[in-house]
């Protein structure tokens, strides 16, 4: 008989197994059937439970994307996941890692166009809303700069924010059917205890990507200056910081006074 390491080792193992993959022999061995189910029958039943919670667990972290493709689909779709990527963490927040990939490698046939992005938003909502906390900067903070600083102020996003490029507008996602193609930017980001998310124009996608990319203000400036007159590219871009400060998605800046 193994230790107990082993043996929970390699019962997990018989648990996320890809689908078809024959039983580990040595661990049938060891487990004790009875009148009315063998061994591995019984093994299979944990193992058949365990793949009905991680779709389960994939439904919760991906509702739009299942009632996009309705039970039956979401169901095969979910088992092909499953099949081609085995959970290999004890946590069930892991198991869609690889699910918006693989969506977007299915034929069209099996997937309605944009529901890879969308499964990409609902994943971005996962990853922001188990972000670190951090302490957002405020408009009394941000008023307290002296002018002399803003030139060469480099705003800082919060962990909790994540920027996505999609091919449609999945933050309208329709009841039925599938949104008209569109190029799209959204920002995800969570805000206290709620994640929240808002489509951007060109504007506010250049002005965010050159404060993520560690530009200074002056630098953002310039940027924005390739979009509208030069003459208005620092009003825009205080008014954008304005706006991200209201909604919580700069964090504190650092040494402030």
């Amino acid at each position: 008989m193994p230790d107990l390491r082993e043996l929970e080792e390699r019962f997990f193992a018989a648990l996320t197994r890809a689908h078809g993959t024959p039983l580990d022999a040595g661990l049938v061995a060891w487990v004790r059937g009875d009148g009315a189910l063998g061994a591995a029958e019984r093994v299979e039943i944990y193992g058949r439970m365990y793949c009905g919670r991680l779709i389960a667990a994939l439904a919760e972290d991906f509702p739009q994307v299942a009632t996009a493709l309705g039970p039956a689909r979401f169901d095969a779709v979910a088992h092909r996941y499953l099949a081609r990527h085995p959970s290999t963490h004890p946590s069930l927040r892991h198991a869609g890692g690889a699910f918006p990939v693989f969506l977007a490698e299915l034929p069209a046939d099996a997937v309605p166009p944009g529901v890879a992005d969308l499964a990409r938003l609902e994943w971005a909502r996962v990853a922001v809303f188990d972000a670190p906390d951090e302490r957002p900067l405020t408009l009394a903070r941000l008023r307290a700069q002296p002018a002399e600083r803003w030139p060469d102020l480099r705003l800082r996003p919060i962990a909790a924010l994540r920027v996505l490029e999609a091919g449609y507008p999945v933050h309208a996602w329709p009841e039925e059917g599938t949104p008209a193609r569109a190029a799209t930017v959204l920002r995800v980001w969570r805000k206290g205890f709620v994640a929240y998310t808002a489509a951007m124009d060109a504007l506010e996608a250049t002005a965010l990507g050159s404060v993520r990319a560690g530009c200074s203000f002056a630098a953002t400036c310039e940027a924005l200056a390739r979009l509208v007159p030069a003459e208005r590219a620092a009003a825009d871009a205080a008014g954008l910081v304005l706006r991200w400060v209201e909604d919580e998605l700069l964090a504190e800046i650092e040494g402030a006074g």
